[in-house]
């Protein structure tokens, strides 16, 4: 079974490809369940960074009526969207994507001391900065 880590690492990953490609729909779909890992792993400021690069993509966005991501999960109407997005965008099938760019993350992780460090990397973003 991946740590929670490497599934999160996967969605980063492929956020980033998707907005390389061009691709600001699938970007905001995988960040946003990148920001529901990460609030549920206790990386609050990963989830907010996700939930803000949405933002500037989309302001409309459903995210935007919540001040957190964590504070969303307590939603239906989060959660029925984070299910439909889970069902397109499931772990596995991230995985496969993440694979099929040659990451891998497992040798990634050491690099870094921290999670959330680690994490914050993969957004091209800075850990200190963050908190």
């Amino acid at each position: 079974m991946r740590r929670p880590i490497d599934v999160l690492a996967s969605y980063l990953h492929l956020a980033r490809a998707a907005k390389l490609r061009g691709q600001p729909l699938v970007r905001d779909r995988v960040l946003l369940l990148a920001g529901v890992i990460a609030a549920q792993i206790d990386l609050e400021p990963i989830a907010a960074a996700c939930r803000q690069q949405i933002l500037v993509n989309n302001p409309r966005h459903l995210v935007n009526r919540w001040p957190t991501i964590g504070a969303a999960l307590g939603y239906e109407d989060f959660q029925s969207l984070v299910g439909q997005l889970s069902t397109r965008y499931g772990p596995e099938r991230v995985e496969q994507f993440v694979h099929q760019l040659g990451v891998t993350d497992a040798e990634e992780r050491a690099d870094y001391a921290s999670d959330g460090e680690y994490a914050a990397a993969l957004m091209d973003l800075d850990w200190d900065d963050l908190q």
